[in-house]
């Protein structure tokens, strides 16, 4: 709905617990299957403890998820993915541009290109983010030339 405000990503206890039940298994038998005491898994959904990487690794093996599954729990963990497209999920254009970038069909000048355009588009962000002042004299690209 218009105006509504974007629902929070949900935190990693809630998201191992959405997994694990979406996989049909218990508690006990998740942390069985990583390889954990039995009350670990009840205490990372109930937030009182925080998993290391490894641990998120290993229950997303347990549990059989998928690349981009394993990805969102270990990012909802504050970990970086295991692959840097999961970073750009909500951004399907950027995801488009990383491939273009990495792309060995693509000859390298025009790739170099493009990375130059990207800095430029970003500066001119920053830029904005911050109140880059107005006036004759105080585009970047004047202010470049002094």
């Amino acid at each position: 709905m218009a105006g509504q405000a974007p629902s929070a990503a949900p935190t990693f206890a809630e998201l191992l617990k959405r997994f694990r039940e979406e996989a049909r298994t218990s508690q006990s038998r998740l942390a069985e299957s990583a390889g954990f005491d039995h009350s670990y898994v009840s205490r990372l959904e109930s937030g009182n403890r925080t998993p290391t990487r490894e641990a998120v690794v290993k229950l997303a093996d347990a549990l059989g998820l998928t690349p981009e599954q394993r990805d969102s729990l270990l990012a909802a963990a504050g970990y970086m993915p295991q692959r840097v497209e999961s970073l750009l999920a909500d951004e399907p254009i950027l995801s488009e541009v990383l491939q273009l970038l990495q792309s060995r069909d693509i000859p390298e000048p025009i790739r170099q290109n493009v990375r130059q355009m990207l800095r430029l588009m970003v500066n001119q962000a920053q830029m904005a983010a911050i109140g880059w002042p107005s006036g004759p004299d105080t585009s970047p690209d004047a202010m470049a030339a002094d």
